[in-house]
């Protein structure tokens, strides 16, 4: 009888340890799963952009500008942005809907701009990234008025005497205080992955007004 006894109690001490065995492999599992759909949320293109769109809707004002040149030095690109920034301090731009289609305006002293926007996105390796396109109903394209023309009147460049004034997209990142727009240069796969080497960035933080 005792060791009948004695039996039993391995018997349900191993199943006891098998059920805990299993609950652990399937909250391991439930993780994987979650961490799965997590990431394809992060990497689903349409909620990217709706994403984008839904927090950009609003007034913004010009902040900082950053230039990033490979071959000049640091204190020279600083320098240049700036003295291009004094032109950008009055900047704003104003996001809208009317009647299903998105409309931006921008104002700067007496310069006005004002048409359609889109977000796309565009994939490097298996990541995608957003980028607005501006489609001009009046006044200068966007790329002149964020980026092409600087304090002396003359292109801002990229490496060189290179003007910004025919790329055709711009990256945008944004947070609920904060708008990036980017015009880039390559984007270069790295140890930490893909990342523009130069470029322009305009900062912009939202506006009470």
């Amino acid at each position: 009888m005792k060791i009948w006894i004695v039996f039993s109690i391995c018997i349900l001490m191993l199943a006891g340890c098998t059920s805990a065995e299993y609950q652990k492999m399937q909250a391991e599992r439930d993780q994987l799963l979650k961490n799965y759909e997590d990431l394809r949320d992060e990497h689903n293109e349409l909620k990217i952009k709706t994403d984008v769109i839904d927090k950009l809707f609003g007034k913004w004002k010009f902040l900082n500008l950053e230039v990033e040149e490979s071959n000049v030095s640091e204190e020279i690109a600083e320098t240049k942005a700036a003295l291009y920034a004094l032109d950008l301090k009055n900047l704003t731009l104003e996001f809208f809907e009317e009647k299903g289609i998105y409309n931006y305006r921008g104002t700067n002293g007496h310069r006005e701009v004002s048409g359609q926007f889109t977000v796309i996105t565009v994939r490097y390796g298996d990541e995608p990234f957003p980028f607005i396109r501006f489609i001009r109903r009046s006044g200068p394209e966007i790329s002149q008025l964020l980026f092409a023309v600087s304090s002396d009147g003359k292109p801002l460049g990229l490496s060189g005497d290179r003007g910004l004034d025919t790329a055709r997209e711009i990256s945008i990142s944004v947070r609920e205080d904060r708008l990036y727009l980017t015009m880039h240069g390559k984007m270069q796969l790295s140890p930490n992955g893909w990342v523009q080497s130069g470029g322009v960035r305009c900062y912009f933080e939202r506006s009470a007004e």
